[in-house]
């Protein structure tokens, strides 16, 4: 069985208190009918790389006794592409179970974080993503699709097809696919891409919305506890302007700058509405190819007075971007990182 930290069956025994109870019993995790299971994750996109935390919601409809490896997790499985994938150097054996009783009304979660490494190894990062789900059989739970890609965190921006490459925008309010013009501004796209295989976007968050204009984000400085320095981050690098004839309409994906038009750099904006006095002046770099819906929700949260600024336009919600996923396409269809043509 997987191995729980003592904590996590402590958090169980202190829910359960007074009538928290146990009881040896031989076999597999017992049916807990009259007990509502739903397990929960952020986010549809991740890399065999990270860790994801689990949430698994419990509710009890009725009295009952219940196995007490399904209430901490210890059951749950991961489902590759729909088989029972077993961590490495996990006992494929059920063992002992214990019982508790549960009292009819009680609800309490408990958070597992699972490293995907351990159940995927390493994969291919130019492979098709996998299709993991979770599952608890114990309550007839099973969680919605989670694709996972290989890691390209070792890959150069020079071995991927730019026009074919994408990248995943993984919020706590869905997730944003954005696909990319190298053809109208090639370093602006490799720097994009370049700054998400290294992570740099992963735990920022959008710092200024303005509904039926765009969302603004990529600013390190979000990173921090310092709200009053947010806009003002990069990378330490400037990125020349690259002007083009992509017109700055909803779900174009553009470089925010400074009054210099070559002080590009890390921080980007998504188009909500259209701004016609942005094109020609603004670098548009690419377009949501999924998750319009996900820019409106984004889009519509409520707003407050910004900083050392009049402008409505600081979330009252904070919107992380929690991963930027490279979806790579390796140059020449090469399937493996080191075959693509340089």
């Amino acid at each position: 069985m997987r191995p729980l930290p003592t904590l996590l069956f402590s958090l169980v025994a202190s829910l359960l208190a007074p009538s928290f109870a146990m009881a040896s019993a031989a076999g597999g995790p017992t049916s807990a009918q009259g007990v509502r299971a739903k397990i929960e994750f952020l986010g549809d996109y991740a890399r065999t790389t990270d860790t994801v935390n689990v949430v698994l919601h419990f509710e009890v409809e009725e009295d009952k006794e219940v196995d007490a490896n399904a209430l901490t997790g210890a059951g749950l499985q991961v489902l590759v592409d729909g088989k029972e994938v077993k961590a490495k150097g996990e006992d494929a054996g059920v063992g002992s179970a214990k019982m508790v009783r549960v009292k009819k009304g009680m609800k309490f979660n408990i958070e597992l974080p699972i490293e995907l490494k351990r159940y995927l190894g390493n994969k291919s990062p130019a492979a098709e993503p996998l299709t993991v789900r979770f599952a608890l059989p114990a309550f007839d739970a099973v969680s919605t699709d989670l694709k996972v890609v290989g890691d390209m965190g070792m890959v150069e921006v020079g071995e991927l097809d730019l026009t074919e490459t994408k990248v995943a925008l993984v919020t706590d309010f869905g997730t944003m696919v954005v696909g990319f013009r190298p053809d109208k501004a090639p370093k602006t796209v490799e720097n994009f891409v370049k700054l998400s295989l290294s992570g740099f976007y992963d735990g920022t968050y959008f710092h200024r919305i303005l509904k039926g204009f765009m969302i603004q984000g990529g600013d390190p400085n979000t990173k921090d506890d310092n709200p009053g320095n947010d806009g003002q981050g990069g990378p330490g690098y400037r990125v020349d302007a690259e002007f083009n004839d992509i017109r700055h309409e909803r779900g174009v994906l553009s470089m925010a700058r400074s009054q210099d038009p070559n002080s590009a750099g890390s921080q980007f904006f998504v188009m909500h509405g259209v701004a016609p006095h942005l094109d020609n002046s603004y670098t548009a770099f690419g377009k949501l190819t999924d998750g319009l819906d996900v820019l409106d929700r984004i889009a519509s949260i409520e707003v407050t007075r910004s900083p050392g600024s009049m402008e409505q336009s600081s979330p009252t919600k904070t919107v992380w971007l929690r991963r930027a996923i490279v979806l790579g396409v390796m140059k020449g269809g090469a399937k493996d990182p080191k075959k693509a043509d340089k």
